[in-house]
């Protein structure tokens, strides 16, 4: 269970530093949207205007890193042998490469590195989040991308 413990402890980390740089950007957006040389002095001076836009997708984006770190702090973690969420992953690809993978229901994208290894979070809503779901170790899963098949063997369930 250890390596899913420090694994999640870097989520977490790596969700509270994005926060407090989002956060940053937010309080810099907004002043810049309310600082007095952004106000149009006519209709075709549109930058006060343009800074509020960036600073409502800059909050937007932090409620959902706040909402990302909330749901990996009341995770549970439990050992699977069946892919299910909150499940880490290692499969080999077609080129026989590692690819490592945290199966979740938010944050999907977000890379962290533990033991000099990248892995990704991948939502169970993704392309190959919904074809992992249910595998076992042994199991082949498909995957098209721009008309190409990619195989992927799982070799590990944590």
């Amino acid at each position: 269970m250890q390596p899913k413990e420090d694994i999640l402890k870097k989520i977490i980390a790596k969700l509270q530093s994005d926060i407090d740089i989002s956060a940053q950007a937010v309080a810099m957006a907004r002043d810049t949207a309310t600082h007095q040389d952004c106000l149009g002095s006519s209709k075709y001076e549109t930058m006060g205007l343009e800074a509020s836009y960036l600073a409502q997708g800059q909050g937007t984006r932090l409620l959902e890193l706040e909402r990302s770190l909330a749901y990996f702090k009341q995770i549970h973690l439990h050992l699977f042998t069946v892919i299910s969420l909150n499940t880490y992953i290692i499969l080999h690809d077609d080129d026989g490469s590692v690819k490592h993978f945290w199966l979740t229901a938010d944050a999907g994208g977000l890379k962290i590195s533990y033991n000099k290894k990248i892995i990704t979070l991948i939502t169970s809503k993704s392309p190959l989040g919904c074809q992992l779901l249910g595998k076992n170790v042994g199991d082949i899963c498909e995957l098209r991308i721009d008309k190409q098949c990619h195989n992927y063997e799982v070799v590990s369930v944590l």
